[in-house]
């Protein structure tokens, strides 16, 4: 089954353009390999990933991903069924929306009227509308 899944992560350390640019090189290799497309998002303190492929194949790049440690608090927020992929063309799309850089535009997918749930998350993550805690808290325990 085709899937669309959508994480978010922060980042452990600052990325410069060439590690980022590495980065997206060493991913879009292996994602050509394994049918992956998506795209990647980084504001110079989070990520925000869309994945599209055989949910078998996301699920386990997915889970090399959590234990990456160039970022932690790795969630998951979208795991959807997928007609036809929306980053078809892109094994390994990058945007950076750092503040330093000034790159905060997210490529319209063209010929598309309705655009996926896909590009208004990352539009919103690109324009600051959407806020990732840094620090997450731990929900107290219940006491029984």
């Amino acid at each position: 089954m085709l899937i669309e899944f959508i994480y978010t992560s922060n980042a452990t350390e600052s990325f410069s353009w060439t590690d980022l640019d590495i980065l997206r090189h060493e991913c879009e290799q292996r994602n050509k390999v394994e049918k992956i497309t998506g795209m990647l998002l980084y504001d110079g303190k989070h990520f925000m990933q869309v994945l599209e492929g055989e949910e078998n194949k996301i699920l386990a790049l997915f889970n090399r991903i959590k234990i990456d440690p160039r970022h932690t608090k790795v969630e998951a927020i979208i795991h959807n069924p997928l007609d036809k992929r929306n980053f078809s063309d892109w094994a390994m799309g990058l945007i950076t929306c750092d503040e330093k850089t000034k790159l905060q535009t997210v490529t319209q997918l063209k010929g598309k009227r309705k655009k996926p749930l896909s590009y208004h998350l990352l539009h919103a993550f690109a324009h600051h509308e959407i806020e990732i805690d840094d620090l997450l808290e731990p929900e107290p325990a219940k006491a029984d």
